[in-house]
């Protein structure tokens, strides 16, 4: 399905979700695991490739270059969350705001590296000292719009209203 379809068929529900307006922590959380989303919440869509998380001075041609991060799932998958978490923060936002993460994550020549996107997400995301887990979604793609890409992030993040 092309991306564009795609995208048709999911905007309905994203705008709903907007509609509905929402902070991870600060939701209440039914019995069933739901998160119940009060009216007075905010939220923000974030989507980002590594493209999205490069330094300055780095494009998509620098792939390779030490400062310029690419490489393999988890370093791609470091750089878009942290390229996230500093949009987040510059908006008075956390990581701790996100309620939900969709993955697309393209297969290299060992198969899908799991694992080391795991590893990336860990570095943002822990149930550890009552720490918050989005709900998360990965699926697997053939390909993404550049070659060097192996991942591509959507984030919700969601915040109760002063």
């Amino acid at each position: 399905m092309s991306r564009i379809k795609t995208m048709i068929r999911i905007l309905p529900a994203t705008l709903l979700v907007i509609a509905l307006g929402a902070s991870a922590a600060e939701f209440e959380k039914g019995e069933d695991g739901g998160i119940l989303i009060p009216p007075n919440a905010e939220m923000l869509l974030y989507s980002g490739s590594i493209n999205f998380a490069m330094p300055e001075g780095c494009g998509f041609r620098d792939a390779g270059k030490p400062e310029c991060p690419s490489g393999d799932m988890e370093a791609q998958g470091t750089a878009i969350l942290e390229g996230f978490k500093n949009r987040l923060e510059a908006r008075g936002w956390s990581m701790e705001n996100v309620v939900r993460v969709n993955v697309y994550g393209v297969a290299g020549e060992d198969g899908l590296d799991f694992s080391g996107f795991n590893t990336a997400f860990a570095k943002y995301f822990s149930r550890e000292d009552g720490g918050w887990y989005p709900a998360r979604t990965f699926v697997e793609v053939a390909a993404l719009f550049r070659p060097e890409l192996l991942v591509e992030v959507e984030i919700l993040a969601m915040k109760v209203r002063d």
